[in-house]
Protein backbone atom coordinates (compact mmCIF):
# COMPACT_ATOMS: atom_id res chain seq x y z
CA UNK A 1 0.00 0.00 0.00
CA UNK A 2 3.07 2.40 1.09
CA UNK A 3 4.50 1.98 -2.91
CA UNK A 4 1.03 2.42 -4.21
CA UNK A 5 0.23 5.81 -2.38
CA UNK A 6 4.27 6.85 -3.29
CA UNK A 7 3.60 5.97 -7.17
CA UNK A 8 0.35 8.07 -7.03
CA UNK A 9 2.32 10.96 -4.96
CA UNK A 10 4.95 10.74 -7.83
CA UNK A 11 2.52 10.76 -10.57
CA UNK A 12 0.77 13.59 -8.82
CA UNK A 13 3.91 15.71 -8.85
CA UNK A 14 4.37 15.34 -12.45
CA UNK A 15 1.62 16.30 -13.42
CA UNK A 16 1.61 19.07 -11.20
CA UNK A 17 4.94 20.44 -13.14
CA UNK A 18 2.92 20.25 -16.53
CA UNK A 19 2.39 23.54 -18.00
CA UNK A 20 -0.98 24.76 -19.64
CA UNK A 21 -0.51 24.70 -23.31
CA UNK A 22 -2.70 26.47 -25.72
CA UNK A 23 -3.21 24.95 -29.09
CA UNK A 24 -4.72 27.39 -31.87
CA UNK A 25 -6.79 25.83 -34.75
CA UNK A 26 -8.56 26.98 -38.35
CA UNK A 27 -12.31 28.24 -37.51
CA UNK A 28 -11.16 29.92 -34.54
CA UNK A 29 -11.44 26.85 -32.47
CA UNK A 30 -9.14 26.44 -29.57
CA UNK A 31 -7.52 23.32 -27.88
CA UNK A 32 -5.97 24.41 -24.39
CA UNK A 33 -4.37 21.91 -21.86
CA UNK A 34 -5.00 23.16 -18.78
CA UNK A 35 -2.90 21.64 -16.27
CA UNK A 36 -4.14 23.71 -13.63
CA UNK A 37 -8.10 22.37 -13.78
CA UNK A 38 -6.35 18.69 -14.77
CA UNK A 39 -8.71 18.98 -18.36
CA UNK A 40 -8.09 18.97 -21.89
CA UNK A 41 -10.69 21.92 -22.99
CA UNK A 42 -11.90 22.84 -26.56
CA UNK A 43 -13.42 25.96 -27.05
CA UNK A 44 -15.42 27.09 -30.30
CA UNK A 45 -16.62 30.85 -31.66
CA UNK A 46 -19.83 30.09 -31.39
CA UNK A 47 -22.42 26.74 -29.88
CA UNK A 48 -21.30 23.64 -32.32
CA UNK A 49 -23.93 22.77 -34.34
CA UNK A 50 -25.55 19.16 -33.30
CA UNK A 51 -23.31 17.12 -35.31
CA UNK A 52 -20.55 18.11 -33.50
CA UNK A 53 -21.73 18.27 -30.39
CA UNK A 54 -22.52 14.24 -31.13
CA UNK A 55 -18.98 13.83 -32.10
CA UNK A 56 -17.56 15.55 -28.49
CA UNK A 57 -19.82 13.61 -26.33
CA UNK A 58 -18.91 10.15 -28.05
CA UNK A 59 -15.35 11.09 -27.60
CA UNK A 60 -16.02 11.69 -23.44
CA UNK A 61 -15.99 15.19 -23.60
CA UNK A 62 -19.33 17.42 -21.88
CA UNK A 63 -20.13 21.42 -21.89
CA UNK A 64 -18.71 23.15 -18.70
CA UNK A 65 -20.49 26.56 -18.68
CA UNK A 66 -18.38 28.04 -16.06
CA UNK A 67 -15.27 27.51 -18.44
CA UNK A 68 -17.26 27.78 -21.35
CA UNK A 69 -16.04 24.92 -23.11
CA UNK A 70 -16.14 21.08 -23.83
CA UNK A 71 -13.90 19.49 -21.54
CA UNK A 72 -12.69 16.15 -20.34
CA UNK A 73 -9.90 15.02 -17.90
CA UNK A 74 -6.14 15.82 -19.27
CA UNK A 75 -4.34 12.60 -19.83
CA UNK A 76 -2.83 10.96 -23.08
CA UNK A 77 -6.62 9.86 -23.90
CA UNK A 78 -7.91 13.23 -23.93
CA UNK A 79 -5.47 14.68 -25.87
CA UNK A 80 -5.18 12.14 -28.64
CA UNK A 81 -9.25 11.99 -28.57
CA UNK A 82 -9.26 16.00 -28.76
CA UNK A 83 -6.79 16.15 -32.05
CA UNK A 84 -9.57 12.73 -33.38
CA UNK A 85 -11.82 14.78 -32.81
CA UNK A 86 -10.55 17.92 -35.19
CA UNK A 87 -9.34 15.45 -37.62
CA UNK A 88 -13.27 14.15 -38.01
CA UNK A 89 -14.15 17.84 -38.00
CA UNK A 90 -11.76 18.78 -40.74
CA UNK A 91 -10.32 21.66 -38.66
CA UNK A 92 -6.34 21.89 -38.91
CA UNK A 93 -4.57 22.48 -35.77
CA UNK A 94 -2.13 25.14 -36.69
CA UNK A 95 0.09 25.45 -33.39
Amino acid sequence: NIRRLKARVEQLKKAAARPTREHACSGGVTITENAEENRVQITFPGKPDADTRSVLKANGFKWAPSHGAWQRKLNNAGIHAARRIMAALGITIEA
